[in-house]
Order: structure tokens, then C-alpha cells, then sequence
């Protein structure tokens, strides 16, 4: 069921929250293009008597535009989900462009995040070892309007009728694709915090044959954090629907059903 949080008296986020309302908490941060309304990705999660609690974040959906300074910024905003729902501890999952908004809020809630867990994340790009490993030009000193056409034009031209009927196509467009440019930019700017800070236990999974994130800079990401796990497999790709919940399966429901911190 889709909620809708008001916050600095005029700007709106979008939540949904599937499964059992009286389970253990899982903060959903969503990839680049994606939608909230995209539950069935983790159907063995909601089977399981997890309450999953899905964010759109600023741009996405039904959420408003808001400009961020950095990733802090967007666990200063779920500062107020948490406050809302009352929620007293809670796990996490990152997926692709989600992880740096995961590890902001697991930065900014050290004694509620149990577990964050990661699932191809985007790499610390502040760091000069992991920018060195990316295969791609930094974005760098864009205004938003540039950002949001070089989105238009890496993600949504030439698209079939078809495909602007899809959830995460949608609400990726929504506010002129505000949510896909502001990540762009975001990613390659300070983070407002450093991984070394982010204490919570993180257990990530990468493929070295990911064609989007070099597994080196993810090594070098989990080297940074205090407490990362990752596991690294030979084969498979930044992002299908089998390879999520292989991760939900293997590693995911064992920790959060254990209790396990």
C-alpha cells in the first residue's frame, strides 16, 4: 500500500509498505530505474513475514523534487520515515544506486541499522582508488537541466510504447527524469560522510563479470567499510530478478530470520 509523508511543510515522499505490517523492518533503496510499485522483485521477502518498506526517492514517483547536497541528505530526509513509522531498528537493502543511499543511512542510524546488505552497488566514488577503477567519464560540475538530459539521452530515447507503460520506466521519467539526474551528479560529489564511519554490518555481493561496476572498486568499497563481508562471484550480471533473489535466498533470509546482527 503506497503512503505519502509531507516534510519541510511543503515537499512529499512516497512509501510503500508490502507484507506482514508487523514484521521486521527492511528499508528498500531502489536502483537508478526503478519504481516502488515493483514489489513482486521481492516476493520470498514478503513471503517470509518481512515488512518491506519501499522509498521513492526525490524526483521518483510520487516523491517531489528536492535537491540534495549529497547522499546525508537523503538519510536526513528518511530521519522523518523512521520517526514516522517509529521504527526502533530495521535492516537494509541496497541495490545498484541504492547502496550510497543505504550506507548514508546506515551512517546516520548506528545503533538502529541491524544489517545492511548490498547488492551490486555503486562504488565509493569519492575515493581516488575506486574513481580510478571506474570505466566511465566522472560526471562533473553539471547543472540539473544537463543532468537531466543526459538521462534522456543514456536511459529514455528511442523507447517503445511498450516500455513507457513499465512501473520503474514511469517513475523514473516523472519531473522530467529529476531523480535519475540528481544520482548522476550525486554520486561523483562528497557524500556528506566517509564509509570508514559506517558502522553497521554490511554484507555484499558482487559478480566479476559485472559490465556496469568493476568488481575491483567494489573490493576496494568493501575495504573501506569496518564491517563488510563480501562475497564475490565468478559469473553473473549487475542486475536480473534471479540473480536478486538468489541473494534474498542465500544470504538475506538467513541473517534477518536468525536475528543475526
Amino acid at each position: 500500500m503506497k503512503h505519502d509523508l509531507t516534510y519541510q511543510g511543503a515537499y512529499h515522499l512516497s512509501y510503500a509498505e508490502y507484507g506482514d505490517k508487523n514484521g521486521y523492518p527492511l528499508l528498500i533503496q531502489h536502483g537508478l530505474i526503478a519504481s516502488i510499485d515493483d514489489h513482486e522483485l521481492f516476493r520470498r521477502l514478503t513471503q517470509s513475514g518481512v515488512r518491506l518498506i519501499c522509498m521513492a526517492r526525490p524526483g521518483y514517483g510520487g516523491s517531489s523534487p528536492y535537491v540534495m547536497k549529497s547522499y546525508a541528505g537523503w538519510a536526513d530526509l528518511t530521519a522523518a520515515l523512521v520517526q514516522e513509522l517509529q521504527l526502533e531498528q530495521f535492516d537494509i537493502l541496497g541495490m545498484s544506486s541504492g547502496a550510497p543511499y543505504g550506507y548514508a543511512i546506515a551512517y546516520k542510524f548506528p545503533e538502529k541499522v541491524r544489517n545492511l546488505f548490498i547488492f551490486s552497488g555503486i562504488p565509493a566514488l569519492y575515493d581516488e582508488i575506486v574513481l580510478s577503477l571506474w570505466p566511465f567519464a566522472p560526471i562533473l560540475n553539471k547543472t540539473l537541466p544537463e543532468l537531466q538530459d543526459m538521462a534522456h539521452r543514456f536511459f529514455f530515447s528511442g523507447l517503445a510504447e511498450a516500455d513507457l507503460e513499465r512501473n520503474d520506466i514511469r517513475d523514473s521519467l516523472m519531473n522530467n527524469g529529476f531523480g535519475v539526474a540528481q544520482d548522476l551528479g550525486l554520486r561523483f560529489m562528497d557524500w556528506g560522510f566517509r564509509l570508514s564511519e559506517v558502522k553497521a554490518n554490511v554484507f555484499m555481493r558482487h559478480s566479476k563479470a559485472d559490465d556496469a561496476v568493476p568488481y575491483q572498486a567494489a573490493v576496494r568499497t568493501a575495504q573501506l567499510l569496518p564491517n563488510c563481508q563480501l562475497e564475490l562471484l565468478e559469473t553473473g550480471p549487475h542486475f536480473s530478478e534471479a540473480a536478486l533473489d538468489d541473494f534474498i535466498r542465500e544470504r538475506m533470509l538467513s541473517k534477518m530470520q536468525a536475528g543475526e546482527k
